[in-house]
């Protein structure tokens, strides 16, 4: 079976690349990435732990029962198959699902807190609820996936999962998308981290969030007018 499509592989690429530019990552660079392959039941999933040196032919062709197609992968990130596959089933929606272990995000992780809607950022990238937490299981176990489901149905408004005492799992429509919600929380932990010292960040009041959404497809709607 040989799929070759270049241009999804190269969008996953890019999107690492973007969080590793930006410094949405761990010390290590680890992360794992995938992409669905359109009207498909199938991923295209980075096939090494580390985002350095990533190439398009380093992802391998996955069904989301985790059967490896096409390609290989590495035992580490064959653990983890399932914790991506799990997002594509519940949001059927998803095209792309990037895990990092990006440090703020993950320091909320570590603390089993999830994070509230208080960065006005995360009401623009659709996560009105805020970052919900996925109670620990280990990694790519039966438990783990189950809990990240059970986050994922309790918690509609958003683009991403803290995994407990692991890492952040965030999706999108597509790669760039992905990843700009991996970068878009990570700036979420790392403000409210600060604002800790302050007193502690305060959520946006629910009409808020109404108010500003509405305020940004409005503006979406109506395009760039010129004068």
């Amino acid at each position: 079976m040989t799929i070759n499509h270049l241009s999804l592989r190269q969008a996953v690429v890019d999107g690492a690349n973007m969080l590793v530019r930006m410094g949405a990552i761990s010390m290590s660079h680890h992360g794992n990435f995938s992409v669905r392959v359109p009207n498909t039941d199938t991923i295209l999933l980075t096939a090494t732990s580390s985002f350095d040196s990533l190439k398009p032919e380093n992802l391998a062709l996955l069904d989301l029962d985790g059967r490896l197609l096409e390609g290989e992968i590495n035992p580490t990130s064959a653990e983890i198959v399932h914790m991506h596959a799990v997002v594509y089933k519940q949001r059927p929606e998803t095209g792309a699902v990037v895990h990092t272990h990006s440090t703020f995000a993950t320091s909320f992780a570590l603390a089993g807190r999830s994070i509230a809607c208080s960065y006005e950022a995360l009401v623009r990238a659709d996560m009105t609820d805020g970052v919900p937490l996925a109670h620990y299981g280990p990694r790519g176990s039966a438990a783990s996936v189950d809990n990240i489901a059970v986050a994922l149905k309790g918690t509609r408004n958003t683009k991403a999962v803290l995994l407990e005492n692991h890492g952040v799992l965030a999706f999108g429509a597509d790669p760039a998308a992905a990843a700009r919600a991996n970068l878009i929380v990570e700036e979420a932990a790392q403000m409210a981290v600060f604002a800790e010292m302050l007193g502690g960040a305060k959520s946006l009041p629910v009409d808020m969030l109404k108010a500003t959404v509405e305020r940004r497809d409005e503006f979406a709607r109506a395009g760039i007018k010129r004068t």
